[in-house]
C-alpha cells in the first residue's frame, strides 16, 4: 500500500505528465532475424546496403537473407578463429568505400544506422575474417581433370564449383543452427 501512495505522490507531483505524455512513435530498432543468438537488425541491412558491404544487395530481403548467412559464416569462423587481417587490408577497405561516397555520405549513412566507425571497421574486419577461412576451408576445388582445360575455363569452373561448395556447407550451417526469421512473419 506504501508503495502505490509513493507511486501517485510522484505521478501527482509531476503534474500528471509522466501518464499524460503521448508516446513518441519511434522506431528505435527492429530485429529481422536471431542467428544462434545474435540479431540481425534493419539498420544493419540498410546500411550494408548503403555502404555496399553485401553483393548484390538492391532488395531488402535478399541483403537480410545475405546477412542472415554472414550471421551463420561468422558465427563458424569464429569458433576456428583464423588469424587477424593487417590493418591495412582493413584500411583499404575503408578506403574502397570512402572512393564511391562522400564523407558526409558515409557519416549520414552511419548516424542512420547506429554504427560508428568503430563498427564499421569491425564489420570490415570480420568480412576480412571470412574471406580468409573459405579460402582457406575451400582452396582444393579444382577438379584435376580439368589441367588441360583453358585458364579462363578452368577457373571460372573453379570458382562454379567452390560457389556450390559453400553453398552446400552454409545450407548445412542453417540446418544445425536455430534462426528465428522474424522478418518473415
Amino acid at each position: 500500500m506504501k508503495r502505490v501512495m509513493v507511486a501517485l505522490v510522484m505521478i501527482a507531483s509531476l503534474g500528471g505528465s509522466a501518464v499524460l505524455a503521448q508516446p513518441r512513435e519511434e522506431l528505435v530498432e527492429r530485429t529481422l532475424a536471431i542467428v544462434g543468438g545474435r540479431a540481425v537488425t534493419l539498420a544493419d541491412a540498410t546500411t550494408a546496403q548503403a555502404l555496399s558491404l553485401i553483393p548484390e544487395a538492391a532488395d531488402l530481403n535478399v541483403a537480410i537473407e545475405q546477412l542472415v548467412e554472414r550471421a551463420l559464416v561468422l558465427r563458424e569462423v569464429d569458433r576456428y578463429a583464423p588469424p587477424e587481417p593487417p590493418a591495412q587490408a582493413i584500411d583499404d577497405k575503408l578506403a574502397e568505400i570512402r572512393g564511391r561516397l562522400s564523407d558526409a555520405q558515409i557519416a549520414a549513412v552511419l548516424a542512420a544506422g547506429g554504427f560508428t566507425e568503430a563498427r564499421l571497421r569491425a564489420w570490415i574486419r570480420d568480412d576480412l575474417r571470412i574471406a580468409s577461412y573459405l579460402d582457406q576451408r575451400f582452396a582444393a576445388t579444382a577438379d584435376l581433370s580439368l589441367e588441360k582445360a583453358a585458364p579462363e575455363l578452368r577457373e571460372r569452373l573453379s570458382a562454379e564449383r567452390r560457389a556450390s561448395l559453400i553453398a552446400d556447407w552454409v545450407a548445412d550451417l542453417r540446418r544445425r543452427t536455430p534462426i528465428v526469421e522474424l522478418w518473415k512473419r
